[in-house]
């Protein structure tokens, strides 16, 4: 098989859900050690350590931002595979593995600027068409990206997020007001996130909530203002100490009206914190039997899921043996695994033999 190119554009971003992606299934990829990679570095940015390896060549662009992405990229890697696993993709490339997310940015347009919208829409439109291969996280998105971009549901791959790599870090209590019987809502301020509303409804009834994530720019500090004179407010944390948070809590709301995947969902279910979430988009087939399920325009429907759950003394333990089961369904060996055979081409014979299994 021809080396493999990867696009590391990822690796000059800050660290969100998308780049967090990307950095699992490139790092899975490496260790299977099934084919050889390239690495592509914008300029200025260095490879992560755990990308050296004899089978993984690492090669520093001599651009970076659009440039690297539009213009390097396609003649660097022509006539060869190119794995892109965060978002936007070299338009004038054919033979590559586009990752398309999630539909938001159509779906919930009023979330975005209005060129961000345009751009991701004519940048989807182009790819969805020329791309080889499409891949997405869960079968939801791939309905729905289909359906927007019009194009066939057979056209995508679905590799799944997970958050089995929680698990291996060791926690670290965060600088905050918290005794353990708080429950964490983790989410941004977009309107789709819908957290505003759900840690009103938390707090008017009486029980602490911490909010992480919610750090914003200018235009959300007043909204983070309102949020912090009922709710402690924690803006953004290192994992170490979102672990903590996860195994010191009550349990994690989530009350997002539209997810692609819904990481937060599987993250708490790995960590052994009970999930009670949203209904809606992605949740239910990501959260499968372990969580309570709530409709996210009816907050009387949301307190009357957190008072079951106080109310049933063995509900809690339920929910986290449930959302153990659940969450072994993912992991990103086999999200990465399923790049291989399915994308690439590898005989899973090989990959068995590469990884040891």
């Amino acid at each position: 098989m021809d080396r493999v190119h990867v696009n590391g554009k990822w690796l000059a971003q800050p660290l969100t859900g998308t780049q967090r992606y990307a950095t699992e299934m490139v790092r899975c990829l490496v260790g299977a050690e099934a084919v050889d990679l390239v690495l592509h570095t914008p300029k200025g940015v260095e490879a992560p350590a755990w990308a050296s390896a004899p089978h993984v060549e690492i090669r520093p662009a001599p651009v970076g931002g659009v440039l690297f992405e539009q213009l390097y990229l396609p003649a660097a890697t022509a006539g060869r595979m190119l794995l892109n696993f965060a978002g936007p993709a070299p338009v004038l490339k054919r033979r590559q593995l586009v990752t398309m997310h999630d539909a938001t940015a159509f779906r919930h347009p009023h979330t975005f600027r209005r060129a961000f919208v345009a751009f991701y829409w004519v940048m989807y439109v182009v790819l969805s068409r020329t791309a080889r291969l499409l891949l997405t996280v869960s079968d939801f998105s791939a309905d729905e990206l289909a359906c927007v971009l019009r194009v066939d549901r057979g056209r995508f791959l679905v590799a799944p997020c997970a958050a089995d790599g929680l698990t291996q870090l060791d926690p670290a209590r965060p600088d905050l007001d918290v005794d353990g019987g708080q429950y964490l809502v983790v989410g941004t301020l977009a309107q789709h996130k819908n957290l505003t509303g759900a840690v009103a409804a938390l707090t008017a009834s009486g029980r602490r909530v911490v909010v992480v994530g919610a750090a914003g720019r200018d235009q959300v500090f007043a909204a983070i203002a309102d949020l912090r004179t009922a709710a402690t407010v924690a803006g953004r944390l290192t994992d170490a100490e979102l672990v903590w948070l996860y195994r010191n809590s009550r349990a994690l709301v989530f009350p997002s009206k539209y997810e692609g995947f819904g990481l937060p969902v599987l993250e708490a279910q790995v960590l052994g914190c009970p999930v009670i979430s949203s209904s809606a988009a992605s949740l239910p087939e990501v959260g499968g039997r372990g969580a309570l399920y709530f409709d996210p325009d009816d907050s009387r429907d949301l307190l009357a899921r957190i008072e079951e759950f106080e109310r049933d003394a063995g509900l809690a333990a339920d929910l986290i043996e449930r959302g153990r089961l659940n969450a072994e369904r993912y992991s990103w060996e086999r999200s990465a695994a399923t790049v291989l055979t399915g994308a690439l081409g590898v005989p899973l014979a090989q990959l068995s033999t590469a990884t040891g299994s």
